[in-house]
């Protein structure tokens, strides 16, 4: 399995459990002070998060096309890595997306690391809609660094590369279009 968002790189997604009440993470200064969470996919942790990525916040969701809804994804999946908490991106996804999404949260919590991921481009082949369900077809380039959840959120390893052929199924729900699944074929290798 792929990790879909570069997480197309989620070969890990399938472990753990559903839920989106979120890790504790931090605010506060230039380093953001911890705070103890518990999740249901994983234990308590102290994940310290820096106020620059706490405020790199994506632009609201857009959610009445497929592809704008595989883009909302993606923004969201990877700010939700970025800060440790799966919650943040759920109105982006079905429930069973999310299950995947926190498993690889808390996997990397589980590693004392975060993931910090940065979509490169996107370019849509047609998507099939048949009726509440669209498959979309994507080409992907991804750059991202493993951060470490310490004070100072240091760089572990990358910066790397990652480009994918990726297939979303969306579907539609009383919000509008959302992520249901991702196939990921990783064109090279993920680190």
């Amino acid at each position: 399995m792929a990790l879909c968002c570069l997480a197309c790189v989620a070969l890990l997604v399938v472990a753990g459990c559903s839920g989106s009440q979120g890790t504790g993470t931090s605010t506060g200064s230039s380093d953001a002070s911890p705070t103890v969470g518990a999740h249901m996919a994983g234990p308590a942790a102290e994940v310290h998060v820096t106020q620059e990525a706490l405020a790199s916040k994506p632009q609201p969701w857009v959610l009445t096309t497929p592809e704008s809804a595989v883009r909302s994804y993606l923004a969201w999946t990877s700010y939700a890595y970025r800060i440790g908490q799966s919650s943040f991106a759920t109105a982006t996804m079905s429930s069973y997306e999310e299950v995947r999404v926190d498993s690889y949260v808390q996997y990397n919590i589980q590693k004392k690391r975060l993931i910090d991921q940065t979509l490169s481009s996107i370019t849509f082949g047609t998507p099939n809609i048949e009726g509440t369900r669209a498959i979309v077809p994507a080409k992907e380039q991804w750059t991202y660094r493993y951060v470490s959840i310490d004070t100072g959120n240091k760089t572990l390893a990358g910066p790397y590369s990652a480009s994918y052929d990726t297939t979303y199924t969306v579907v539609k729900s009383g919000k509008g279009w959302v992520v249901d699944s991702v196939k990921a074929k990783d064109l090279g290798t993920v680190k």
